[in-house]
């Protein structure tokens, strides 16, 4: 995921006019040398290098991104004093419905302002509205996705740097987050988004990417590339990422979509990369009007099944963009984690975690992203000084659909208290390519979390003491406003006059929830009554 704030920081520096923007850039350079940064190079002002600059710089904090951008109002004051007074009034934000929400939000949850795509803007106004975007996203929005991300691998906490060898993508666009559409029995099934207008936005669940020239709906999900293409029948094409069945209404709406692989593609030839698409008739390729790091854009698209593939005879073999993923056993003996290598594709590592929650399992926080890009076929081993023992001896770096179970190791030691470090090394010639840490107390969090050794989650067990003894009900419901419940929902609890009615409402959403949305209101349990959640896990 994007630095706090930075499409919205782009968007607006692109819409000023090319003096106004050499304006912010000579301060913001006097202000970033004051503070012990190297010189802006001399070169034109461009709106994304400018926004990158500020961000890393600030180390991606909002509240550091807020100073300097003060530090820069007030030299611009100086320069002309009525700079500052008066700016041109912001255009109210257009609105996007979300399916089950009562009413309209704002593109920019919180900020009340929209950036009007393509418009000029003054450059105070542009620092006022930036000002004012990251006084929310510095509080809320920040805290709320670093929860997310440690408690949820989807969220990917690789931040905006998946590999360090392919650039970052150009001009990203707007992150949304779709709603989920779940099966009856509770299982995920498809996502759906309603986009107010003309666009570029992305998915934050699985990285798909759309440009729209109105507004539209679309629902999209995973398919199963195995009911289309046999890789056996088809050696001369590889899998390179996920397989999305799409529909929009209307159709028309969508210029292009962005579709994303795996592939690293420093020093490779884009020419092997083709995008499949299933129709009645069979499978046809069709050639992206673009390849970038992480996505291949086909424009116009004729939806139905869709997912880019890589040639196979290309030489030398193309890398892979990986990671890692390492689970806590909580039912099995002792300490026994799971240890996963797969590609970085959204719709395996939901596979993956979809079934360790049901083992049951929890993530164990550590770094996901493997040192270098890899290659598929070749194979790694556990190396550690701590008393383990690695069942099987070695890993294949395999190209297993999201469908299959994908394979791994079963680490086990019987005692953490000391703490476990180990590393994944290359079998050949033993260079690490990623390690961890795992602490006694990831194995206290993990075990005696939401789901304990019972298969009854927390917030089932513990229901009645819950609705009786919460109080801080509202502060509950805005950490799950989004993720897990919706507008009409919020207000419909809200209404009830006593806390208790508030959470018995609740619960009987509670009921038809799955384990992340109980775990997301455990997370909001703790944050809000720790004492209580304390004082219920020793009972």
């Amino acid at each position: 995921m994007e630095a706090p704030g930075r499409s919205d920081l782009l968007r607006k520096l692109k819409a000023l006019g090319q003096e106004e923007l050499e304006g912010f850039k000579d301060k913001l350079s006097e202000v970033l040398l004051e503070e012990g940064s190297k010189p802006i190079p001399v070169t034109p002002a461009d709106p994304a290098a400018l926004t990158d600059l500020l961000l890393r710089h600030c180390r991606g904090d909002s509240k550091v991104v807020q100073k300097v951008l003060e530090d820069v109002e007030t030299r611009l004051r100086k320069v002309s004093p009525t700079a500052s007074s008066h700016p041109q009034e912001e255009r109210k934000p257009s609105t996007c419905t979300k399916a089950g929400d009562s009413g309209p939000k704002s593109h920019f949850a919180g900020s009340g302002d929209e950036i009007p795509p393509g418009e000029g803007g003054t450059l105070a106004s542009a620092i006022a509205f930036m000002k004012r975007h990251l006084s929310f996203t510095g509080s809320k929005a920040e805290e709320a996705g670093k929860q997310s991300r440690k408690e949820d691998p989807t969220g990917d906490n690789w931040e905006t740097d998946k590999c360090k060898l392919c650039p970052r993508e150009e001009d990203p666009p707007e992150e949304i987050n779709p709603e989920i559409i779940r099966g009856p029995d509770g299982s995920q099934e498809t996502y759906r988004v309603h986009l107010p207008g003309a666009g570029s936005f992305c998915c934050s669940e699985t990285e798909l990417g759309f440009e729209v020239r109105a507004a539209v709906t679309i629902q999209y999900g995973y398919s199963f590339w195995d009911q289309h293409l046999s890789v056996w029948s088809t050696p001369k094409w590889m899998i390179a990422g996920p397989l999305f069945s799409i529909q929009a209404e209307p159709a028309g709406a969508v210029a292009a979509v962005h579709l994303p692989h795996f592939l690293c593609l420093r020093g490779a030839d884009n020419s092997w990369m083709q995008i499949a698409h299933f129709i009645e008739e069979g499978m046809t390729l069709e050639k992206p009007i673009q390849v970038r790091p992480f996505h291949a854009v086909l424009e116009n698209p004729s939806f139905s099944l869709y997912g880019v593939v890589w040639g196979n005879r290309s030489k030398p073999p193309i890398l892979i963009h990986s990671i890692v993923l390492l689970y806590w056993a909580l039912k099995m003996a002792k300490t026994t984690l799971h240890l996963y290598i797969i590609p970085n594709d959204h719709s395996r590592l939901k596979a993956v975690d979809d079934y360790e929650k049901k083992c049951p399992s929890r993530l164990v926080p550590t770094s996901l992203q493997t040192h270098k890009p890899l290659t598929f076929d070749s194979r790694y081993m556990v190396s550690s000084q701590s008393n383990i023992e690695v069942t099987p001896k070695e890993l294949e770096f395999c190209n297993i659909q999201a469908e299959c179970l994908q394979s791994y190791v079963e680490i086990y030691t019987e005692d953490i208290q000391g703490g476990l470090e180990f590393s994944l090394v290359e079998k050949i010639n033993k260079e690490p390519i990623w390690e961890a840490h795992v602490r006694p107390e990831d194995a206290t969090l993990s075990v005696s979390s939401a789901q304990t050794q019972t298969d009854e989650h927390f917030v089932s067990r513990h229901r009645e003491q819950l609705i009786q003894r919460v109080m801080a009900v509202d502060g509950i419901l805005d950490s799950l406003c989004g993720p897990v419940l919706n507008l009409e929902q919020i207000q419909s609890i809200r209404a009830e006059r006593s806390s208790v009615s508030k959470m018995r409402k609740l619960y009987k959403l509670v009921s038809k929830w799955d384990d992340d949305c109980k775990d997301r209101f455990y997370q909001a349990l703790k944050e809000k009554h720790r004492l209580l959640v304390e004082e219920l896990e020793g009972i």
